[in-house]
């Protein structure tokens, strides 16, 4: 009861989601115009005050069945997890999904997709911004987030700003200073890939690309570099946002994930569904996810494997991960461990794993 009455309380804030705000102005928008009839019409008292029990009667009740107070709102991340050069800002775009009912046995959902920037520093919202299921996060480049922007036939380009959310380049700048690049550009964001300042790409003529923020010049490697990354993401989602360096041969990373996996101290979670998230091949370490216990709704574990010393570093619980996103996403830096979980986002201190960010993305605010 005193979740659904916190999660009620929230409700009636303002908090990023498009769908969820809209609502939110339509209802103190009839509520004002209410307050102006009764202003003007004073002499009806006993009517007015009906007429305003009716609305907060009515407004309540939506808001608890509309107003994502009461319904489900799975929130997943759509995208890996980027900072700021100082970072301090986690920038991703995360989907939430709406149950708009079932007809002849098939359940409706509908996708809401929203850019939330938080400063993992203080645990505060940074900024947010409506975005949509044609947008995607491409990386870091030229100094701000690249967004790729599917358009029919042709895709186009545009660059935030991190720090405010703002935009750097709209895609009509961005196509007048990068003709070269848009001309070659295809609607397929999976066949592009920022990596080191460098933004590599298969164009719409089938050849390969390397883009340095002002000369486009064919990069045969790119290929390599663009197949490495499916193969590599389709079981490390997320994985270049951390390593950077171009990798031309996915093997000998996805054989240390399996290798990881097999080891006796991991193999004792095997029941629990264990899962590599993230691998440092230099240092030969791994982070591992598995569930608590079987049951789906269990907390998740992270922990630290190392392979030189064939042994767990450290673990920590990180909470219930909906079902939407089922596995955590993490972005290791300098200092920190950014985790995606669900509905959450969590930073972990690396040296004392403690959490000194736990920030709800449902609602856009810290967790107290």
């Amino acid at each position: 009861m005193e979740q659904f009455l916190q999660r009620y309380l929230y409700s009636w804030r303002l908090n990023g989601w498009l769908i969820h705000d809209i609502f939110l102005y339509v209802i103190l928008g009839l509520g004002l115009l209410l307050v102006l009839f009764i202003v003007i019409k004073r002499k009806r008292l006993i009517t007015s005050s009906i007429l305003l029990i009716i609305f907060l009667l009515i407004s309540n009740f939506l808001m608890i069945i509309f107003g994502l107070a009461g319904r489900a709102f799975p929130i997943k991340s759509d995208s890996a997890i980027y900072t700021d050069d100082s970072q301090s800002i986690a920038v991703q775009m995360v989907r939430g999904s709406e149950n708009n009912g079932t007809s002849n046995g098939i359940t409706h959902i509908i996708s809401h997709y929203l850019l939330v920037a938080v400063n993992i520093e203080t645990g505060e919202k940074q900024w947010t911004q409506s975005s949509s299921s044609k947008e995607t996060l491409i990386g870091k480049f030229m100094g701000g987030l690249l967004i790729h922007h599917r358009d029919d036939e042709f895709g186009q380009l545009s660059l935030l700003d991190m720090t405010t959310g703002k935009e750097i380049l709209s895609e009509k700048e961005f196509r007048q200073q990068h003709q070269p690049l848009i001309d070659v550009l295809s609607n397929g964001a999976q066949q592009m890939v920022a990596l080191e300042n460098n933004l590599y790409l298969e164009g719409v003529d089938g050849k390969f690309y390397r883009y340095d923020g002002k000369t486009l010049s064919e990069e045969p490697k790119a290929k390599d570099y663009l197949s490495a990354r499916f193969f590599i993401e389709a079981s490390l989602p997320g994985y270049f946002a951390t390593h950077q360096q171009p990798v031309e041969d996915d093997q000998a990373i996805n054989n240390f994930s399996q290798a990881v996996l097999t080891e006796p101290a991991i193999q004792a979670y095997q029941n629990l569904e264990p899962k590599v998230i993230d691998v440092d091949i230099a240092q030969k370490t791994a982070i591992v996810s598995y569930r608590k216990t079987q049951r789906e709704s269990a907390d998740h574990i992270l922990l630290l494997y190392d392979m030189n010393k064939h042994q767990i570093i450290w673990e920590e619980n990180i909470g219930i991960i909906n079902q939407e996103q089922q596995q955590p996403g993490v972005r290791i830096l300098e200092n920190t461990y950014v985790i995606q979980a669900g509905d959450r986002l969590v930073v972990l201190d690396k040296e004392t794993r403690k959490k000194t960010v736990h920030y709800h993305l449902r609602w856009n605010r810290p967790i107290d």
